[in-house]
């Protein structure tokens, strides 16, 4: 088989399913393939999976791929310790590109340095060439937002002291919504998105640290492969207030159910909020239901919440009027994605977060792959 139609081969694998993402056919979706996957490893898959996200026993794919159970368990395992597949017991699994294959592969980042840096450079020039477009080619969203944890907490304080119009749900607060992994195991990994940034040459200009979240059964499979570390709910909350001085967004699967992962997200880097910010690709992430609010009184001016702002959606109105009256910090409602960090991040505690929308995401994966499937656009 000539090396470019193997490939092809495996664009097509790699994008079928309806709530799987799917790779352009293009130049640049050769060049991401052929040095993620070598040329072995791609005949392996195109050969044995039918289809992604479907497990796999070993005799079956030395079956279908002609290859001795001995060698094949050595390839496999290969595949398995560099990201390139995942495993449910003994079972191998192949994951689309997105979501799952990107984020596993750069996360444990243990390929070839140089194929990862080629494949990391195509996928930027996936992003140039309007990938992120395919985020929000549905109606409903993949991923919210999770309002930052103290002005939340402010904010319940208020609720529980008089009537509000809008009530709290447990899948609004970061910590609730932790506590309800199943089971409940917590780790830290490294960021996916910021190893391929800096991989392809531009380094994330938000923070140097792992600020990403795996919970459950994904928790326990990066602790066994020792790409994630291992912490307690309690030391998972540090880690996010941390995350939020680093002015880093908090995001998850658009459902009610605590996900496998929480991201961590800049705008620089983030294949989401990138999209938003510098496309204007709004449909592709459900905000927050809160909003952010200066209480002028209170305001220093001291431009802390400009600095943190992932979206640029705040800016320091200079007065017009003679007696500088109107010398204050707004917000650009229609940028901002309600998460939070300009209050969160605030030395006076001046801006504040209200309830502003009811949007109840649905209850669990299932029913997110199907919303978005039913909400397809293209």
């Amino acid at each position: 088989m000539v090396i470019s139609d193997l490939y092809e081969k495996l664009r097509l694998l790699l994008s079928k399913g309806e709530n799987v993402i799917g790779l352009p056919k293009h130049e640049v979706t050769l060049k991401l393939l052929k040095n993620m996957f070598t040329q072995q490893e791609a005949e392996i898959l195109t050969s044995s999976f039918s289809k992604v996200s479907t497990p796999m026993n070993v005799k079956k794919i030395s079956r279908l791929s002609n290859i001795a159970i001995d060698d094949l368990t050595d390839i496999l395992e290969d595949m398995y310790h560099k990201g390139k597949l995942i495993k449910l017991g003994t079972l191998y699994v192949l994951l689309p590109y997105l979501p799952g294959g990107f984020e596993v592969y750069f996360t444990t980042n243990r390929d070839d340095p140089e194929r990862m840096k080629k494949a990391a450079e195509a996928h930027l020039e996936l992003f140039k060439l309007g990938f992120p477009y395919e985020l929000s080619a549905s109606d409903y969203t993949i991923y919210r937002v999770i309002p930052t944890i103290k002005p939340t907490e402010r904010l319940i304080e208020i609720e529980n002291s008089m009537e509000l119009t809008h009530q709290i749900l447990p899948f609004e607060i970061l910590k609730e919504y932790l506590e309800k992994a199943n089971p409940k195991v917590y780790a830290v990994v490294p960021c996916s998105c910021r190893n391929a940034a800096k991989l392809a040459g531009e380094p994330c200009k938000q923070t140097n640290e792992n600020f990403c979240v795996t919970t459950g059964t994904l928790a326990k499979m990066v602790i066994e492969q020792g790409v994630g570390r291992e912490v307690s709910l309690d030391e998972l909350m540090d880690v996010m207030e941390r995350a939020e001085k680093e002015g880093l967004v908090h995001e998850t699967f658009n459902m009610q159910d605590t996900a496998t992962f929480v991201c961590n997200c800049c705008s620089c880097c983030c294949g989401f909020l990138k999209s938003v910010k510098e496309l204007n690709n709004y449909n592709s992430i459900t905000k927050s239901n809160f909003e952010p609010h200066v209480q002028q009184e209170e305001c220093t001016l001291c431009e802390k919440c400009l600095e943190i702002c992932p979206m640029g959606a705040i800016y320091h109105h200079w007065p017009h009027k003679e007696d500088s009256s109107d010398n204050e910090i707004k917000i650009r409602l229609d940028r901002c994605i309600g998460c939070g960090l300009c209050a969160s991040n605030c030395p006076e505690e001046a801006i504040v977060l209200e309830k502003v929308r009811e949007a109840v995401p649905v209850k669990s994966q299932m029913d997110l792959l199907t919303q978005r499937a039913a909400g397809k656009t293209h």
